[in-house]
């Protein structure tokens, strides 16, 4: 189903429940004219209002995944339409972060979650570059103190371009997850690590981001290895909505093969891990 088909039925749904919440309500005033309490009634508004609030309030969260450098944030800057997450030589994804849409007009917020605290600590709000900078600097902060103060995730509150005309995506979430090169950096490794499997269980639909020039190595083989582990949790789950981007594919020279070799042998690599699987269950 394509985005415009998707809106479509979207307000389809939404039009008729609204329509339909209105001939309730006029049908109601009615009867409340002629002595009818109408609390029946009354409680099929209320299903109907709880429906709509919900369809419009429907949570999507998207999952995305990549090895250190393979240009995961630039990716993600360019869906939001902004610079706002952090990019650097040295892995920078330290936990979880949730880029959640708002509106064109609300201001961008950066938010810090912490372990037992109920609220999140406001870091900076307004233009993205000041959060792009304020959160690489609290990024390197965590990492080079150990995390002292017991970060959990970061959320970014500002509008998705990419989504921004689909109002049927209100809800739309875009999680960036360190990667399987990030897990053993500082002393995060456990926490990073399951950060991002977490993330991969329970969001709608997982993005891969690989490298042109290093989608073979090493932290790519492991990321797999873990997921064929977590298949159960993950991949029975998730059928239909795991993508692969292949990224950079601009430093392609005459001398390397055709893109489509390289996806064919990356593929083989993912049936390899699985019959490896399969032949040890």
């Amino acid at each position: 189903m394509s985005s415009e088909q998707f809106q479509a039925a979207h307000d389809s749904i939404y039009n008729a429940g609204t329509g339909l919440l209105q001939y309730l309500q006029e049908i109601r005033q009615g009867r409340l004219s002629e002595g009818d309490d109408t609390k029946s009634l009354q409680n099929v508004e209320d299903e109907i209002n709880k429906a709509l609030h919900a369809l419009k309030e429907q949570k999507y969260q998207v999952a995305v995944i990549a090895a250190m450098k393979a240009g995961k944030s630039t990716f993600l800057n360019a869906v939001i339409g902004a610079d706002v997450l952090a990019s650097e030589t040295a892995a920078c994804t330290i936990c979880r972060t949730d880029v959640r849409h708002i509106p064109s007009g609300q201001i961008p917020r950066l938010l810090e979650y912490r372990d037992g605290q109920r609220l999140p600590l406001v870091i900076t709000e307004g233009e993205a570059g000041e959060i792009q900078q304020k959160f690489l600097m609290r990024t390197r902060e965590i990492r080079e103190k150990g995390n002292p103060d017991k970060t959990i995730r970061f959320e970014i509150e500002h509008s998705i371009e990419a989504i921004s005309k689909l109002s049927s995506l209100a809800g739309f979430t875009l999680v960036d997850t360190p990667g399987p090169n990030e897990w053993e950096s500082g002393n995060f490794n456990t926490a990073l690590k399951q950060t991002a499997l977490e993330a991969l269980r329970t969001c709608n639909a997982i993005l891969f981001v690989l490298n042109y020039a290093s989608y073979k190595d090493n932290a790519i083989s492991d990321l797999f290895k873990d997921i064929i582990e977590n298949r159960k949790e993950i991949l029975s789950e998730n059928t239909g909505k795991i993508y692969f981007i292949l990224n950079k594919v601009d430093q392609k020279t005459e001398k390397d093969r055709e893109i489509s070799e390289y996806l064919m042998l990356f593929l083989s690599l993912v049936v390899l891990h699985s019959l490896l699987e399969c032949s040890v269950l």
